[in-house]
Order: C-alpha cells, then structure tokens, then sequence
C-alpha cells in the first residue's frame, strides 16, 4: 500500500535530497582578500570581475544526489514488490554515503588549498536523507515479514 509509513520516509528522503541539490553547501573563507567562492552540488562559483567562473570538477556530488533522488522516487511507486523496493532504497542509502565519502574528501583535501569551507545547512540533508532512507528500508523487511508470517497462518 502506498500508505505504508516508509512511503512517507522515502518521501521525505526525496524532499531532502533535492533540497540539497538546489541549494549551496557553503562559502569558502579565503586565506587572503577576495570575493568568497560558493560551493554547490554542480559546481564550484568563484567569483571574478568578469562575472562568475564555474569549476565542474565537483559535479559528481550532484550525479550521486540524482541518483539517490531517482532511487528514492522509484521506490515509493513499487510498494506492491516490497523486495525490488527494498533494494532500491538500499542502493540509494549507498549512493547519499558515495556522496558524504566525496564531500568529506574535497572538503578537507581538495578545498583547504583555497580556504575553510563554511558549510550551509544544506550540505547536513544528505546526511538526513540517509537516516530516512535507513527507516524506510527497516519499515519494507518488517511489512515482508509480517506477510510472511501471515502466510504461514494459512
């Protein structure tokens, strides 16, 4: 059923991730002088006197988050293949951690040549995304349990 309450986690899970997709993960704070870089999903802006340069060297943040997204949305609609669901949300729980593992590496590999990374509530969803997709994963086992030992009644 598509009451279900992991219909509503996979749902939130969805929310969270494309919130974070849309919005900046944070500013970095220059060592010198000089308009702060923003970080997003995409792309790194820097601003110049030309206008804005873009670094498309972090766009693989933003493919994990769309695919995690996909994931997310798929599942809600295969509620009467509880297995396939299942999976889903797990290979979506894989990719937010690809995603957190990624960020925690530019973060304090690559960005601290530049500057501190300032983070924005937006680079924390993941993180939420991933708890939500833990509990809709934990609600889909105990509904095929449950029709399991329902079955076995029969």
């Amino acid at each position: 059923m598509i009451q279900r309450k992991q219909t509503i986690f996979l749902f939130l899970a969805f929310v969270t991730t494309i919130v974070c997709l849309c919005l900046p993960l944070g500013s970095i704070e220059l060592q010198g002088m000089g308009v702060e870089p923003v970080l997003y999903n995409m792309a790194l802006a820097q601003p110049d006197n030309n206008g804005v340069n873009y670094d498309f060297f972090y766009a693989p943040m933003a493919a994990l988050l769309v695919l995690a997204a996909i994931l997310e949305i798929t599942a809600i609609f295969l509620y009467k293949n509880r297995k396939r669901q299942a999976r889903l949300c797990a290979f979506a729980l894989v990719f937010v951690f690809l995603w957190l593992l990624l960020f925690m590496y530019f973060k304090y590999f690559d960005l601290t040549k530049m500057g501190e990374l300032q983070q924005s509530v937006a680079s924390y969803l993941p993180f939420l995304s991933a708890v939500f997709d833990y509990l809709a994963v934990k609600g889909i086992r105990a509904d095929e349990r449950l029709v399991r030992a329902a079955d076995r009644i029969r």
